[in-house]
């Protein structure tokens, strides 16, 4: 073999396996929008088959949503993307405070909680979650909040985000809500992995960094356990928490730490679910750079979805834009990247 062949067989064997587009790093990416003026841009990229879904606030909602996200939706379908599902539309329908969408849940998760019967309640919540988002044409919500509150009026109990401070009463309330919600054929998301129930009133991961102190001990007897019940009733997202658990891991918040992604969540508790994360831009990650590095660490950690809650379409494309470098580099591995879009691939064709 001569060294030009030589040099050509070194060049190949060095080269990363899988060279991904943007339309193939797209998917696991959710973009955002401000207002009721929906983008052109939004449906150009749809139609390129780069943009993986959208997430929906209030500020979005007016009686045009459903035709626009319709719309959306063709506009996906008509690209011939390789993911066939459709895109996935999410918001964070929780009841109580805590709803984008005109509609149910009525009751918020505390008030859940303190009913005589917990299925019921929540059995209740889930269809009237479902009902909400189908009337707006969305397929995903980002709850239940499976939070165990640690003592009254901290952060999630103050907003009655938490079903109970007891983990059973949680566990049970938000399994029924789970199994309603997604026989109605919307999505469930469980969440803070592995749990906020400890933070303090004033300890927001989406304004600045936050350190739960909890045992590992704890953590695994009181905030995991409905994240237990929730795997086994077959939840199909979770959402890890901003916050930083130095019981497992010192350095990383564990949204982007594979030793809560890959270590705790998929290996020690077994989930085979999308992992997605909170909102990207948030507080609770000053000090990890900018949104595109920030969403490589996520990626790296294990997670499949990076939500882009910015409410500008450029934060989206520029984190797309970082995972297609990250991925041809072999900053990401590219086979758990090819893993991780299958996930995603799966969880859409079931929709």
């Amino acid at each position: 073999m001569t060294l030009l062949r030589l040099a050509i067989a070194a060049a190949a064997l060095c080269s990363p396996v899988l060279a991904i587009t943007a339309a193939d790093a797209a998917v696991h990416v959710i973009f955002s929008y401000s207002g009721t003026a929906h983008p052109a841009r939004l449906t150009t990229l749809a139609q390129q088959c780069q943009i993986g879904g959208v997430i929906i606030f209030g500020d979005n909602v007016d009686d045009n949503l459903p035709a626009y996200l319709a719309s959306l939706q063709s506009a996906y379908s008509s690209g011939g993307c390789a993911v066939k599902g459709p895109l996935l539309i999410v918001t964070d329908q929780e009841g109580g405070e805590v709803k984008r969408l005109p509609g149910g849940p009525t009751l918020s998760e505390k008030e859940i909680g303190e009913q005589s019967n917990l299925n019921a309640a929540g059995n209740t919540a889930g269809v009237q979650a479902a009902a909400a988002l189908k009337a707006y044409n969305n397929n995903g919500n980002l709850a239940p909040v499976l939070d165990v509150y640690h003592a009254a009026g901290d952060f999630e109990d103050q907003y009655e985000r938490s079903y109970s401070n007891d983990p059973n009463v949680v566990a049970t309330c938000a399994t029924a809500f789970i199994k309603a919600q997604q026989a109605a054929g919307v999505v469930a998301t469980g969440k803070h992995f592995p749990g906020l129930g400890a933070a303090n009133a004033d300890e927001n991961t989406d304004e600045g960094p936050v350190t739960i102190t909890r045992s590992l001990a704890d953590l695994r007897a009181i905030d995991e356990v409905p994240y237990v019940s929730a795997i086994a009733a077959g939840i199909k997202m979770i959402m890890p928490s901003w916050a930083l658990y130095p019981a497992l891991d010192a350095q990383y918040p564990s949204g982007i730490s594979s030793k809560w992604i890959q270590g705790e969540l998929r290996g020690r508790l077994g989930f085979k679910g999308v992992i997605i994360t909170d909102a990207i831009e948030a507080g609770g990650l000053e000090g990890f750079g900018t949104d595109p590095q920030r969403s490589v660490l996520a990626m790296q950690a294990g997670v499949d979805i990076i939500l882009a809650a910015g409410r500008n379409v450029t934060q989206g494309e520029g984190i797309v834009s970082g995972l297609v470098t990250a991925v041809n580099s072999g900053s990401i591995s590219s086979s758990a990247f090819s893993t991780s879009t299958s996930r995603i691939s799966s969880l859409r064709s079931s929709l």
